[in-house]
């Protein structure tokens, strides 16, 4: 097992795209690995994960969520959560090679969720929505709750 180190991690801005806008983190297990347009492949990627997914069900959203592209050690997951129902959040992750970035296959089936590092974020991201929208559930603030991304201590 390896000791626990702080990795480098940043909030990267909103990804928009027809009416959904994703707060979107970079995580990287190692900070001078670049992997080339990996923030472009999942952008590109998003929408079509995204319609892919709310198309197996019907749970009604906000078309509000979180995008977490962490370049871990050995691969890169892409963990992509979309608030549902009034207090849900749905998630899928996505693995790729490093060799292979743009090659991204759906790991949700295999129970693989969250790290340490992306439930801080995630953990932000809860109390967030219980601050700006939850509290505020007869006029959501849906600009608060998108301005207000998770300062991380170990950039």
């Amino acid at each position: 097992m390896e000791q626990f180190k702080n990795r480098p991690a940043r909030f990267l801005g909103i990804s928009k795209f027809d009416e959904w806008q994703m707060k979107t983190y970079s995580i990287k297990y190692d900070a001078a690995r670049d992997t080339p347009g990996i923030q472009e492949i999942i952008q590109n990627k998003l929408p079509v994960w995204i319609y892919e997914k709310t198309e197996q069900n019907d749970f009604p959203n906000y078309k509000i969520g979180v995008v977490i592209i962490h370049e871990a050690k050995d691969c890169i997951f892409t963990i992509v959560s979309w608030w549902v129902y009034d207090n849900v959040i749905q998630s899928h992750v996505y693995f790729s090679e490093y060799e292979t970035p743009d090659r991204l296959i759906d790991y949700s089936d295999k129970g693989i969720r969250f790290c340490v590092f992306e439930m801080s974020i995630m953990q932000h991201e809860s109390n967030s929505w219980v601050e700006h929208v939850l509290k505020q559930s007869s006029n959501p603030d849906w600009n608060s709750y998108l301005a207000d991304y998770y300062k991380l201590d170990y950039v």
